[in-house]
């Protein structure tokens, strides 16, 4: 279990101390909750980012992928 601590956050603290008593649950645990919400929302984000990214650069099924080594012989050709 990690443990951190973390200084000059007063008006943090106010805040989440507030919300943690309209949702009657502890400080603690209300700092947890927003901690947790805060890494899946950024980790949720760069998963659909990455799925947009692997779809965005799938070759067509059936398709192989090209020779490298040609299209780059090609390039150096054309340049004389």
């Amino acid at each position: 279990m990690a443990e951190v601590k973390i200084r000059k956050l007063d008006d943090v603290a106010r805040a989440l101390r507030t919300r943690a008593r309209e949702r009657g649950v502890s400080l603690g645990e209300e700092a947890r909750r927003t901690l947790s919400e805060s890494v899946a929302k950024k980790l949720d984000a760069f998963a659909r980012r990455a799925a947009a990214s692997r779809a965005a650069t799938r070759r067509p099924k059936g398709k192989s992928a090209s020779d490298s080594a040609a299209l780059i012989r090609k390039d150096r050709d054309a340049w004389g």
